[in-house]
């Protein structure tokens, strides 16, 4: 018997297979987004009609794959940048220092001059700490002529705004003891109501603003441990503070 072999040849074609759907999309999205970012930063950094003419001459082939259909690419101007509020001081002056004027200023600098008196521009206003021996004899709460020119300073300075004033009075520790006065907190609160008595009485300020407050010796700037450092906490001060509205 003769066998027969046959031989079967089986052929393989290597044949380009096109990539799957997803991966077109998934290209595309990438190319959009990496489009609309280069976009993003041009737009930054040109001004608004030659991006206008850009998106205009791109934006039809720019458009987001949804379900078959193109979502156009929407031009959004840049905001232009505004001048700084009135209200904002440059410099790092605080609000407060806004309102005040050059004439303020002016008698603000005139007190800061003086030996006996320290100014202080805080968040909200203005500190001014006066020596007791510019308004006041020692244990005596009446002011002194002496005191009348620093407190029309003062009441200039008032006069030129609304912020609401308040004056507290400080002592050193030394005890007084008098038909009067019984304690330091009665001859601080007595001699703060003196400086706001002036202030109406005077200066015409709306009683409204003001505020008298006694600490005695309960708020010393240092310690009591010698005439010089006693001398400094005897003392007046005039706290300027922007009223709430």
């Amino acid at each position: 018997m003769r066998e027969n072999h046959s031989r079967i040849i089986i052929e393989t074609e290597q044949e380009t297979e096109n990539p799957p759907g997803w991966l077109i999309t998934f290209n595309d999205l990438i190319t959009l987004l990496m489009v609309f970012f280069v976009l993003l930063f041009a737009m930054s950094n040109i001004n608004a009609q030659k991006s206008e003419k850009l998106v205009g001459s791109i934006q039809s082939a720019l458009g987001v794959l949804l379900e078959g259909k193109k979502t156009a690419v929407q031009f959004v101007r840049p905001v232009q940048p505004t001048e700084p509020a009135a209200q904002e001081v440059s410099g790092g002056e605080s609000t407060a220092d806004a309102g005040f004027t050059k004439a303020m200023q002016h008698a603000i600098d005139d007190l800061a001059g003086l030996p006996e008196i320290t100014v202080i521009h805080t968040p909200k206003g203005l500190s001014l700490t006066l020596s007791d021996s510019i308004l006041f004899q020692s244990g005596v709460s009446e002011l002194r002529p002496e005191g009348y020119p620093v407190l029309n300073k003062i009441i200039s300075i008032l006069q030129s705004n609304r912020f609401a004033v308040r004056v507290e009075g400080h002592t050193d520790n030394v005890s007084i003891r008098s038909m009067r006065f019984p304690s330091n907190w009665e001859l601080s609160i007595a001699r703060a109501v003196h400086v706001v008595k002036y202030f109406i009485d005077i200066g015409r300020i709306a009683p409204q603003r003001l505020s008298a407050v006694g600490y005695g010796d309960s708020k010393p700037l240092c310690s009591n441990d010698s005439p010089v450092n006693r001398e400094k906490n005897r003392r007046v001060e005039i706290v300027l503070e922007m009223m709430d509205s």
